[in-house]
């Protein structure tokens, strides 16, 4: 996949694959090229060369008509970092995640889909107090959970998340982070994780990508790139996560060695 905006290139030749189910993280700095690739895949951007598949069906060109629009959506569905822009502030909880299986679920009768709301909002962690409030009454992490049901609720493939948990407290991250554990082991769907946090992308992916200036210049098993790391940018975004011994000014030295025109 390719994409430019004016004379810079956002994204260039970036490739990957997710399996059916699998887990892939894609990392980098602001500006790497994470956001513009997540949304070419749910078509926020369109590419301006490449092709994006979802098991053998191209994904690269803008839908035609509402039905193709619609089926497209059920392929991947995505969870943006703050959940509060994503929700309708006049709409209660469960009307949201009910407006998702009208629209894709339309042989429902009102009862079924009240029930499968309910079902739904039970998996995230969400009750009956959570499901007719409004999303200002709800806190940051239980906004998320309800953006994640709402994307459940299309019975999607894959299950794309932007920085998903940076902005809640340590604590939240975690619960949201099992709670994505557990709904891709019970629902089968996969995940693609777009991230700064290398923590984050340890717990939660089989496999990652980096992109540096939007290109991929590492991928692979999440274990074995973070354990032993090949290219140098890499190198330098897991040297910069502070720890015990952690040097800043060194850091500073090798970002701006990797910078230099012969990097």
């Amino acid at each position: 996949m390719c994409r430019t905006f004016g004379d810079h290139k956002a994204v260039d030749d970036v490739a990957f694959t997710l399996a059916p189910g699998g887990s892939l993280g894609i990392v980098g700095e602001s500006g790497s090229g994470k956001t513009t690739t997540a949304r070419m895949l749910v078509d926020l951007e369109t590419p301006d060369a490449g092709s994006i598949t979802v098991r053998g069906r191209e994904r690269a060109r803008r839908p035609r008509s509402r039905t193709e629009r619609l089926a497209r959506a059920r392929e991947i569905q995505m969870v943006f970092q703050d959940p509060y822009l994503s929700l309708d502030p006049r709409v209660a909880v469960r009307d949201c995640v009910d407006e998702v299986l009208r629209l894709h679920a339309p042989d429902l009768g009102k009862q079924r889909r009240a029930a499968r709301v309910a079902e739904l909002l039970d998996q995230v962690g969400l009750g009956t107090r959570e499901a007719g409030a409004l999303p200002r009454r709800l806190s940051g992490g239980q906004r998320q959970r309800v953006a994640i049901a709402r994307a459940l609720a299309a019975s999607p493939q894959v299950l794309i998340l932007d920085e998903a948990v940076a902005a809640l407290d340590v604590s939240i991250q975690a619960q949201i982070l099992d709670l994505l554990v557990r709904v891709r082991r019970e629902e089968g769907v996969a995940y693609l994780f777009v991230s700064h946090d290398l923590a984050v992308i340890r717990h939660i992916t089989d496999d990652v990508v980096v992109l540096r200036s939007g290109r991929v210049v590492e991928s692979g098993r999440t274990a074995d790139v973070l354990a032993a790391p090949q290219h140098p940018y890499t190198r330098l975004l897991i040297d910069s996560v502070p720890r015990a011994g952690w040097d800043p000014e060194r850091i500073a030295e090798n970002r701006k060695a990797l910078a230099a025109p012969d990097a």
